[in-house]
């Protein structure tokens, strides 16, 4: 996703030490936050919580280059979760979007 000047980064509701194992296993190589509180989250961003032990289903977000939320995703299941090859599809496609598209006056003339 570098190429495209992508940045990835995770938050978990584990400790630090469990965050770090599932880093390591998956060999992930972007930030991952840990120790966030499930129901701040929750309210933040509008990811379903469970409650024992308190949780989030997966959340993610692609957000565009002033921070808007261009994306959405929430899944409680298996599928249904941004995956890289689809992320880059759509940034690829915003791009080509955002050089095609007639451009729109900001001012009316006078």
């Amino acid at each position: 996703m570098t190429q495209e000047g992508v940045k990835v980064v995770a938050l978990s509701v584990d400790d630090e030490a469990t965050t770090r194992q599932v880093v390591e296993k998956h060999g992930l190589t972007f930030p991952v936050g840990h120790s966030a509180d499930a129901h701040q989250v929750g309210a933040a961003t509008g990811a379903f919580v469970h409650d024992d032990p308190a949780h989030l289903e997966s959340t993610g977000f692609v957000l565009g280059p002033e921070g808007q939320v261009l994306v959405g995703v929430y899944s409680n299941g298996a599928i249904g979760r941004l995956v890289p090859d689809d992320v880059i599809g759509m940034i690829q496609y915003v791009k080509r979007l955002a050089t095609t598209a007639p451009s729109v006056p900001t001012e009316l003339p006078d």
